[in-house]
């Protein structure tokens, strides 16, 4: 990899104190005339007001600043592949921090973390999940995370994987996803952390690693918690004395598909997690937030460009419901009495769910019992539109006027849901994921383009057993909207 320009677009110089200003020596008036006192009084009220809000504004609202390296141009294809996102990674390759000669805490003598052993072959909410934890990990150590692509095929040779009898990139880059300190952009300057880097420059400046299995960590822990976990981590990453640390390949998850499903031990990493720049400066990437703004007419009249990835947009309610493979896996959901996603189960919301069903010896759940699963899971239109009614009609759905439905349905059952709903109550607009005009590149990561609508909605509706929708209320709970604006069916 060519070495980039040490200059870094977020770096700042020491603040010096302003020299004394000598005196004027310009007469200064004693008096105006009465009109122009009046017109400067207006105008030096105007200025404080102006300057209040956009205080208040930048507290309320932290940005990270963002690499100041060109994005890709939209380039249309007709092309029957899928694209293999290539000027994303070349872009990637153009981070500043990508330097081997800059000083440390980054290039050569920088400390890293690499967790080889990512997931792959899942949906983007449980990769994205992982993703979140691990860069948090990364921070609490206080050394440079190394981000990755999102991956559904480890083991594809030419880029392309398959999907229901599609094809779809095996790989996709982590910028294309997301932005913030977890896709590389500088933490705020109040953060005395250096950025995250890409798995490549990783292996470019480290000869050698330290290589862990991860079994060696959580092998003695059991059915810890996630903050015990966190803390065994941040022990051990502690004690290694190289820059290079990898967690080996092939290996268990550091944070597994089981930790998120088990409030009870998801939990209590949350009161950290919420307070980490991960979270709080988080921020989508600017494929999704073109996707979302081009689509400005059909979501909610407030998407502007500049704005949409900060201002919850007034009115709306998104609503989170699976379908197509989503009823088998609902029915065994109910067959092994699974609770909710963990972040999905805050004590501070409103909708709860038990399991009906606790079997064993090879008893099954009875049909009732699959039923009131399947409600909460894969709800049919009836069951919608009275959930619906229901939230509408609570104080925090007050006013809402649009629908917008993150889905995987096919158009012709959507169809019937949109015409349940206007039958069933006035609303200005319904739309949903089959509605969006997405290019040829944001068609594939089309989930975080939901998730951004989703997160930035009045209400959100999700489905509990969803690493999609823990995603997105893990977001919300962040930017601390009102617990009772996120529900379930």
């Amino acid at each position: 990899m060519k070495s980039l320009s040490p200059t870094m677009p977020w770096s700042r110089a020491d603040t010096l104190p302003y020299a004394e200003r000598p005196r004027s020596r310009t007469p200064t008036p004693t008096t105006l005339p009465r009109r122009h006192l009046r017109v400067l009084s207006f105008l030096f009220v105007c200025i404080s007001f102006l300057g209040l809000f956009l205080f208040i504004y930048r507290q309320e609202t932290p940005q990270a600043p963002h690499i100041a390296v060109p994005l890709p141009l939209a380039t249309p294809s007709e092309s029957p592949l899928p694209p293999m996102f290539g000027e994303w990674y070349e872009r990637e390759r153009q981070f500043p921090q990508h330097n081997p000669d800059l000083p440390y805490p980054q290039g050569r003598e920088g400390r890293y973390l690499y967790m080889a052993n990512h997931l792959w072959g899942l949906g983007w909410g449980n990769a994205m999940q992982e993703a979140i934890l691990n860069a948090h990990l990364a921070y609490v150590a206080n050394v440079s995370y190394v981000f990755h692509n999102y991956t559904w095929d480890c083991c594809s040779t030419d880029g392309y994987s398959e999907y229901s009898g599609k094809l779809i990139p095996a790989y996709i880059p982590m910028t294309a996803m997301v932005a913030g300190p977890l896709g590389g952009d500088p933490f705020s300057y109040k953060e005395h952390m250096p950025p995250a880097v890409m798995e490549e420059y990783f292996d470019d400046i480290c000869e050698t690693k330290t290589v862990i299995s991860s079994e060696e960590i959580n092998g003695q822990l059991g059915s810890a918690s996630a903050m015990t976990i966190l803390q065994a981590w941040v022990e051990k990453i502690n004690s290694v004395s190289h820059n290079c640390i990898q967690v080996m390949k092939g290996s268990n998850q550091i944070f597994d598909f089981w930790l998120f499903g088990e409030a009870t031990r998801l939990l209590d990493i949350w009161p950290s997690l919420s307070r980490s720049p991960i979270l709080t400066e988080f921020a989508w990437s600017p494929l999704v937030v073109s996707a979302v703004e081009t689509n400005a007419a059909l979501i909610h009249p407030d998407i502007k460009p500049g704005l949409v990835s900060r201002t919850r947009l007034p009115g709306l309610l998104a609503l989170h419901i699976r379908r197509g493979d989503f009823e088998e896996h609902c029915h065994l959901l109910a067959e092994y009495s699974s609770r909710w996603q963990g972040f999905n189960e805050m004590p501070e919301f409103i909708d709860r769910f038990e399991p009906p069903f606790h079997g064993g010896g090879g008893a099954k759940p009875t049909q009732e019992q699959y039923d009131e699963v399947a409600r909460r899971c894969f709800p049919n239109v009836t069951q919608i539109v009275e959930k619906v009614r229901a939230v509408r009609a609570s104080p925090a759905g007050r006013g809402l006027d649009r629908v917008y439905v993150l889905t995987n349905g096919k158009r012709e059952w959507l169809d019937e849901l949109k015409a349940a709903l206007h039958a069933d109550a006035k609303w200005t607009s319904v739309t949903t994921s089959r509605d969006m005009e997405l290019n040829w590149e944001q068609k594939h990561i089309a989930q975080a383009v939901d998730m951004l609508i989703a997160e930035r909605a009045d209400v959100f509706v999700g489905n509990g057993f969803s690493s999609l929708t823990s995603n997105v209320v893990m977001l919300r709970m962040s930017k601390k909207f009102p617990s009772d604006t996120t529900r379930f069916w």
